[in-house]
């Protein structure tokens, strides 16, 4: 249906951020496909820091844990994304909504709403 991006360095760590999103056909913002409107999403972002005593003391080797971007706080933290809501997307029937999220590389999918 559409996408877009979520800079992390626009996130205060401890503190819920509520974002509209406009969808996107692509990243690209010359792209005239992108001035079509593909609906909006409502998410709601936050990072919590891990505090020095919820860090995992079980690791074989330190190197195996996966460095955080710079600027990161040095025990990493958890980020969590809440969709709350998708307004005038695509298509006429949706069956299956979902959303997808990919970080570094890495897929995460929510469950299917059955609204």
């Amino acid at each position: 249906m559409g996408m877009n991006v979520i800079p992390l360095k626009e996130i205060t760590p401890d503190e819920p951020k509520v974002m509209t999103l406009n969808l996107l056909k692509t990243l690209d913002p010359n792209d005239p496909e992108n001035e079509k409107s593909r609906g909006q999403l409502t998410v709601e972002v936050l990072y919590k820091p891990f505090k020095e005593d919820e860090l995992p003391h079980n690791a074989e080797d330190s190197n195996a844990i996966e460095k955080a971007p710079e600027g990161t706080p040095a025990s990493g933290g958890l980020l969590v994304i809440t969709v709350h809501e998708a307004e005038d997307v695509e298509g006429k029937h949706h069956t299956n909504p979902f959303a997808r999220l990919l970080f570094k590389g890495e897929e995460r999918r929510t469950k299917v709403s059955s609204y």
